[in-house]
């Protein structure tokens, strides 16, 4: 497994911990696992958007994917503190968890498509055929 798949994964499973801690929450009283999963999915979401921001950067530029993959799942934390603000709102939590497994998801369907489309050259890049 390689960088990506597994910043895919982990995008996957921590929107899928927000979303139990909604469902969790919903009975009424938030169960004793709820809080545990709120933070698993943080750590894993900010694992996903650190291997997101690492892939937004040129592989040859070592030093920089380093600087945006931390940069940038703190500019997502920012605005999610904005959007969150002093309550503690379940709601947000699982809509955000839930956009998380739709996108990355999404990405990790959409990556297996394009290696299975891939065609595979037996020849150079410079070949006559």
């Amino acid at each position: 497994m390689n960088l990506r798949v597994l910043a895919v994964l982990a995008g996957v499973l921590g929107g899928a911990c927000w979303v139990a801690r909604w469902v969790a929450g919903r009975e009424g009283e938030v169960a004793s696992w709820a809080d545990s999963a709120y933070w698993a999915g943080l750590a894993l979401l900010g694992l996903a958007l650190a291997g997101v921001g690492a892939g937004l950067v040129s592989r040859s530029a070592v030093w920089l994917r380093v600087l945006v993959a931390i940069a940038f799942p703190l500019l997502v934390w920012s605005v999610y503190s904005v959007l969150r603000g002093a309550d503690d709102d379940l709601r947000l939590d699982a809509i955000l968890g839930g956009v998380a497994v739709v996108v990355f998801a999404g990405m990790l369907l959409r990556g297996r498509r394009a290696r299975q489309a891939k065609p595979r050259r037996s020849h150079g890049s410079h070949s006559a055929r």
